[in-house]
């Protein structure tokens, strides 16, 4: 079992999401802006992060450079799950900010699981 954080705006994203990973076994924390989801990260340092990168008050972006300064989070896994367009720009912010996964929304239960499990398949 695995901590895992979910910062998504969209509360039925967040919703599906929490509901396939706590019949998982996960422990799942939820956060919808930002903000809310840098606090809950240096509270309970999950094991992985998963964030949308539009959201108001505190961007997905925003959220990672504050997540990454922090030395509680630093080596955190994230992995995205945005209705962004994952291009070349997102792919370099992800390399640069050491994201293990990226998956377009809406995604099938499956592929969400099993990007979930091999993202916290690379902690070491």
């Amino acid at each position: 079992m695995a901590s895992i954080l979910i910062v998504d705006d969209d509360p039925s994203a967040r919703l599906l999401v929490h509901t396939l990973l706590t019949h998982a076994g996960h422990e799942v924390f939820e956060a919808a802006d930002g903000r809310i989801g840098l606090a809950i990260a240096l509270d309970v340092e999950p094991d992985l992060v998963i964030i949308d990168l539009s959201m108001p008050v505190l961007s997905g972006t925003e959220f990672l450079r504050a997540l990454r300064r922090d030395a509680r989070t630093r080596t955190t896994r994230v992995a995205l799950y945005t209705a962004t367009t994952i291009d070349a720009a997102v792919r370099d912010f992800m390399e640069i900010y050491g994201v293990v996964s990226a998956l377009p929304k809406p995604a099938e239960p499956r592929e969400l699981l099993a990007a979930v499990e091999a993202a916290l398949g690379h902690r070491h």
